[in-house]
């Protein structure tokens, strides 16, 4: 038989097979935007794939496709791609952003979509500061995943071989003291070990540690008009006590070009006892370090016993208004961010939970060793927190506070001169 005719044969059996079996249905695709790619092995990355095979198992009509993306590019990415309809169904929003985002109309009411069908109990479970930000004229247009809180973290380990106990740190004066206690030297007087860092550079910037220092004093890091406001006095002396712990060497210079990666390189590699951290990042350093190797607290205060304000940070997650899929794309969000997503995150990726029934189910989880962490963050988030305004754009503050340090520290240029500096570059670039 020629191998036409067995082909055409074989077409023909299939053709009724197909003709005599029910209609197949296609799955619906999700494409997601996040910077986690599940494929990867940190612990979110590992929550995310866990909740991604789950969800796919219970609703096989529909498959999630992770787009992972730099995080720093890409909620303007996805803005660009919003204007010409080519966004991903799911967007992870980056809260520098999400007045834009918001704003630009690019996503979906989820009220529509899914959280009308909450229960009341369901709604009250999630409301919070995170909540409020991301709820506007009635509509809510995201979630939060990833919530952090960007504090001081340490090592336990290197504390408790200083006789340091975290209480000991109340003030900026007294971090200040802990930091040089730390600072190790070797016989020629070369520092081996830095008492204290944050990462200065443009590129992935964390918020300013000095932000704090502003928040502390009263004063606001953006005028009502969303001029910004970094050369206040508040302003001035923070700066002038991080950039001064560098001039110190208990701080160290490279720290100006260190992006927040090579900080917790340095900091897992036993070069600094002190960094300014996330809560987010804690889990993975433990996996590198141990659990009793890394832990987080409240930044200190002016006065003793009063934390200064903390930068809460993390990704609002979203539906893009223009997907075709938005019923699918709802569906996955309601798993991914409620039930069991929020347990999945906690329990796997160390993640602050988003609902408060979390916290209490997981309670004996948060209070093993190495978890506490998460209680720190939560408490500090509702007790001493700051989330970035969305009435109006403040893309570029955290570059701006970076370059401003890259001048004092590499040019010696003056820290009014070059708060004053950044004020105008952030104002400029955001038309005010």
């Amino acid at each position: 038989m020629s191998k036409i005719k067995a082909t055409g044969l074989a077409l023909c059996a299939a053709l009724s097979v197909t003709l005599l079996s029910p209609a197949v249905v296609m799955a619906d695709t999700v494409r997601m935007w996040t910077f986690l790619n599940p494929a990867g092995t940190s612990p979110r990355e590992v929550a995310l794939a866990q909740i991604i095979k789950d969800f796919e198992s219970a609703n096989p009509d529909i498959d999630i496709v992770v787009e992972p993306q730099v995080w720093d590019q890409m909620t303007p990415k996805f803005l660009a791609a919003h204007g010409n309809r080519s966004a991903p169904d799911i967007i992870w929003v980056v809260t520098d952003f999400l007045g834009d985002a918001i704003q630009s109309g690019s996503l979906a009411d989820l009220n529509e979509l899914f959280i009308n069908k909450w229960s009341e109990e369901k709604k009250a479970d999630f409301k919070d500061a995170y909540w409020n930000l991301t709820s506007v004229q009635g509509k809510q247009y995201g979630l939060f995943a990833s919530r952090n809180y960007i504090a001081l973290m340490y090592r336990p380990d290197l504390f408790a071989n200083a006789g340091i106990k975290p209480e000991d740190i109340k003030t900026w004066d007294d971090l200040k003291a802990v930091a040089q206690k730390l600072t190790v030297k070797d016989s020629g007087n070369k520092v081996t070990r830095y008492g204290f860092s944050a990462a200065y550079s443009e590129q992935q910037a964390d918020p300013h540690p000095v932000i704090p220092h502003i928040l502390a004093s009263g004063e606001p890091l953006f005028t009502t008009e969303g001029k910004a406001n970094f050369a206040s006095d508040a302003g001035v002396k923070g700066m002038q006590f991080f950039t001064g712990m560098v001039k110190d060497g208990i701080s160290p210079s490279q720290a100006a070009t260190w992006t927040v990666d090579d900080l917790f390189e340095q900091f897992a590699s036993d070069r600094i006892a002190m960094v300014q951290g996330s809560a987010v990042r804690v889990s993975t350093l433990q996996g590198k370090l141990g659990k009793d190797k890394v832990a987080l607290m409240s930044w200190p205060g002016a006065v003793a016993g009063k934390p200064s304000p903390s930068v809460m940070a993390g990704w609002s997650v979203g539906i893009w208004s223009g997907s075709k899929v938005k019923a699918s794309a709802a569906k996955f969000m309601d798993f991914m961010m409620s039930d069991p997503g929020d347990k999945i995150w906690t329990a796997v990726g160390g993640q602050i939970p988003g609902k408060k029934s979390t916290l209490k189910e997981l309670e004996n989880f948060i209070s093993q060793p190495g978890n506490g962490y998460l209680a720190v963050a939560a408490r500090g988030a509702a007790e001493a927190g700051w989330l970035t305004p969305i009435d109006f754009s403040v893309g570029g503050y955290r570059q701006a506070l970076n370059r401003a340090t890259q001048q004092i520290i590499v040019d010696g240029k003056d820290v009014k001169a070059a708060l004053k500096e950044a004020e105008e570059h952030f104002n400029r670039q955001n038309g005010r």
